[in-house]
């Protein structure tokens, strides 16, 4: 895994910066472990997404790593896997919503991709079986930066939120085109050093993964309403919720990486959220004309990219930026 200078500091380096530190409702860990894969195939967990018609959690792995996706059982087993021909320069993110599949290429540590991309998997499966892809490929408004946070809200609109000292969440067009390179809109500041992200049930909160913090924003307003140390997790880079919807999975990267099972700070989960509700936006989409490249294609990917409506903080969390 490439590695580069990291952002170091506490909250003083993030007020030094002018950005500000609120973790209202801070707590100490308080985890337990869900499960621990211990398949050497899984390295590095670099995201994860829960999938409750198949019952798993899908996971990828990161930086080089070939086509692979990989559904995790409750009890920490590969369950099977879902092939494709590519490989993702920097696959960082895994969502789920409904029976779609989205894996987040987005991973940019030296911060010099001109585009990102996104595939998508319709009906997946672990079933050892290699897919088709679509994909759709997306440009920043002002410049490249790293990611590692995808998220989908209910009505199926996606947002990259960055891995930054501060940090932004962009949305993709409503309907993005696979036909050219669609430009990401950004719509507000988010914490610093995200290394995952998810929607949490009922569609008006967002869960938040840092090195050091997990945090539960209000989607309407922006604000950090809850947090929680994640001290007990080593490198937590993929988050998720738990199948059953009460909990949120906190994972590690490394061989034999345990899963640690939260409860949602400041609040327990509510259920699902329906396909119209969406954390709040201050802003209307944007138009975002595409700009025309080959239709993209595969033999082992299935794709997808939709837009987002999702509201995010701009709270920094001031911790050792590692890239994943």
């Amino acid at each position: 895994m490439r590695r580069r200078a990291a952002l170091r500091g506490t909250a003083a380096a993030a007020v030094a910066l002018g950005l500000a530190v609120v973790f209202p409702v801070t707590a100490g860990a308080a985890g337990k472990v869900a499960f621990t894969i211990k398949d050497s195939r899984i390295t590095e967990n670099s995201g994860m997404a829960r999938d409750t018609t198949n019952k798993v959690y899908w996971t990828v792995n990161d930086s080089g790593a070939p086509g692979v996706v990989y559904g995790v059982d409750s009890s920490g087993k590969v369950k099977g896997t879902l092939r494709f021909n590519a490989f993702p320069v920097d696959a960082e993110a895994v969502a789920w919503r409904k029976d779609r599949l989205y894996v987040g290429d987005i991973g940019d540590n030296d911060e010099k991709r001109k585009t990102i991309r996104v595939y998508y998997f319709d009906d997946p499966k672990p079933d050892n079986q290699v897919r088709t892809y679509r994909a759709y490929d997306f440009r920043y408004p002002d410049g490249a930066h790293d990611a590692e946070t995808l998220l989908v809200t209910p009505a199926g609109v996606l947002y990259v939120a960055t891995k930054e000292a501060q940090g932004g969440l962009y949305r993709a067009p409503e309907k993005p085109s696979r036909d050219g390179v669609n430009k990401l809109t950004r719509i507000k500041d988010v914490p610093a050093t995200l290394t995952d992200g998810v929607i949490l049930p009922g569609g008006k909160e967002i869960a938040y993964l840092t090195y050091g913090k997990l945090l539960v924003v209000n989607g309407t307003s922006g604000q950090v309403v809850a947090s929680e140390d994640i001290t007990d997790v080593a490198q937590a880079e993929a988050l998720t919720l738990s199948l059953d919807g009460r909990s949120l999975l906190v994972g590690g990267e490394g061989k034999n990486t345990k899963v640690v099972s939260m409860a949602v700070p400041g609040a327990a989960a509510s259920p699902s959220p329906s396909a119209s509700s969406d954390p709040g936006s201050d802003e209307d989409p944007e138009d975002t004309a595409a700009v025309p490249v080959a239709r993209q294609r595969g033999t082992y990917l299935a794709v997808g990219l939709a837009g987002v409506v999702a509201v995010v903080a701009g709270v920094v969390v001031a911790v050792v930026r590692r890239p994943g």
